[in-house]
């Protein structure tokens, strides 16, 4: 039973509908990758990080 865990910029869930369209993308993903089975069972989390607590390399933002 995968879980799995999104993190994205907080900015995006300004679209209502957001949350719900990555969690049906991320199931059908293991869905196809592992059978209908596993992905029946996987966990999605979706998870907003504002801009400015986001780094990449010495980047913040």
């Amino acid at each position: 039973m995968p879980y799995v865990e999104v993190k994205v910029f907080e900015d995006r869930f300004e679209d209502p509908t957001f949350a719900q369209r990555m969690v049906e993308a991320v199931t059908q993903a293991m869905t196809s990758m592992l059978g209908e089975e596993v992905g029946a069972e996987s966990t999605v989390v979706v998870q907003g990080v504002p801009r400015n607590r986001w780094g990449h390399g010495k980047l913040i933002g």
